[in-house]
């Protein structure tokens, strides 16, 4: 990679977690205005609450990034043990114990 663009993809990054800070911002302050004109109106701010709250999506990115790192290593030990390709050794294990998380996760949320 040429040396001038070796900073060009941190700072484009940065940029871009900027804006989405941005926006996530604006958001929040455009639903506390609205919150505020419906108390000033004697109205109940709860109504603007339309989307159910998960309670469980904490434990479900937890699954999942528990099984993106035991993926990482079953990759690993394919890779060194069964010379897998990296490629194939990392995606197919990483997708597989990420999909046995997530059904996991679906089944201990319906019993």
């Amino acid at each position: 990679m040429n040396e001038s663009f070796k900073y060009l993809i941190p700072i484009f990054g940065m940029i871009f977690v900027g804006w989405l800070t941005y926006l996530d911002y604006k958001n929040k302050h455009i639903i506390n205005k609205e919150k505020t004109a419906l108390i000033e109106k004697g109205m109940d701010p709860s109504l603007l609450d339309t989307k159910p709250k998960n309670q469980n999506n904490n434990f479900k990115i937890g699954l999942l990034f528990i099984g993106i790192s035991l993926g990482v290593l079953a990759g690993y030990l394919l890779n060194i043990f069964l010379n897998v390709p990296n490629f194939v050794a990392y995606s197919t294990m990483i997708l597989a114990i990420c999909g046995i998380m997530l059904v996991y996760f679906h089944k201990s949320e319906i019993s």
